[in-house]
């Protein structure tokens, strides 16, 4: 085992972008930061919170997800995990199409990785970590970075592509102020979608990519319309509607945030005034909402060990602290 203290950081992502359903994901800079270091006494996990966003981050390592998921990913790579002392740091927003449960996926895999010292290759990594999140789009940025499309191979196995996000497109994210369960977000699709519907989508999608990846950025508002996804979910996210027709200078287009309730514009410029726009639609509904300008995460998860004498739980950033 690895005895050094570690840090984890894993950055929030935004999923779909519009018709790209299960298919794409992009990560951003927020971010869920774990340091942790072996136990020298007790038997059991010592977990304490920080961050913008905890209350809703069990302290029970039973029902704490990345524990549970470094438990379960340990006993199937057959290593054993000592007691550990855990501090997390959370700023992306819980069940907000942020790819909250994806980033605490990969920080549960990646624990695994940090204190065994061991590295898992792109299948074993997918593999450990779809055992909890059945699709890639937030998963595969999450750890990965940047811009990725994903597929799956005949046998079910995926297929990542690491493409290149455009450096001039800004992002602006307005989260309302309340949570979306992504489970309750997927079980209102429909089983299946009309011929017409489908292509609707493919053309939609080759045209997103298209639009970005050869700077036709006023091909976005057309390109980033959805039939599969949006229309199904904007009657649970008062404002979305005209969210998705909003006409803003420096504005290209919008787009339901994964499974929601936030909103994502991709943008030139004017990122203020377009932020104001979409909170106005919000408010309208008589919901609050926050907003983020991340920069695009190009790097994904990575793994520190901390200097001697680093704190691991710094005390000014301390917000709950518990002992299972």
């Amino acid at each position: 085992m690895v005895e050094r203290k570690f840090e984890i950081c894993v950055p929030a992502s935004t999923a779909n972008l519009g018709p790209g359903f299960d298919t794409m994901g992009l990560a951003v800079g927020i971010y869920l930061t774990v340091r942790g270091q072996i136990r020298t006494d007790g038997a059991d996990w010592r977990l304490s919170v920080a961050g913008q966003h905890t209350s809703s981050i069990p302290l029970d390592p039973d029902e704490n997800l990345m524990c549970r998921v470094a438990r379960q990913t340990a006993a199937r790579a057959y290593v054993n995990l000592p007691p550990l002392d855990l501090h997390i740091i959370n700023d992306i927003p819980l069940g907000s199409g942020l790819g909250s449960s994806a980033a605490a996926i990969i920080a549960g895999v990646s624990l695994v990785e940090a204190v065994t010292g061991m590295e898992f290759s792109q299948g074993e990594l997918l593999r450990h970590a779809m055992a909890f999140e059945n699709y890639t789009d937030n998963l595969a940025p999450a750890r990965y970075g940047g811009w990725i499309t994903s597929c799956g191979r005949a046998n079910g196995t995926p297929i990542l592509f690491h493409r290149t996000f455009p450096a001039d497109i800004r992002l602006v994210i307005v989260t309302p102020d309340f949570p979306l369960p992504t489970e309750q977000m997927r079980a209102i699709l429909p089983d299946a979608i009309p011929r017409a519907e489908a292509i609707f989508q493919m053309q939609h999608v080759m045209m997103f990519v298209g639009a970005l990846e050869h700077r036709r950025y006023d091909l976005l508002r057309e390109a980033m319309r959805d039939h599969l996804h949006q229309p199904y979910r904007a009657p649970f996210v008062p404002g979305l509607a005209e969210i998705l027709e909003l006409e803003c200078d420096g504005l290209w287009a919008t787009a339901l945030s994964g499974a929601g309730p936030s909103a994502l514009a991709l943008a030139s410029h004017n990122l203020e005034n377009i932020a104001a726009a979409m909170q106005r639609c919000f408010a309208a509904q008589g919901r609050q909402s926050f907003v983020y300008q991340p920069a695009i995460d190009t790097t994904g998860r990575t793994i520190r060990y901390l200097p001697p004498g680093e704190e691991l739980r710094p005390e000014a950033a301390i917000m709950n602290t518990a002992t299972p």
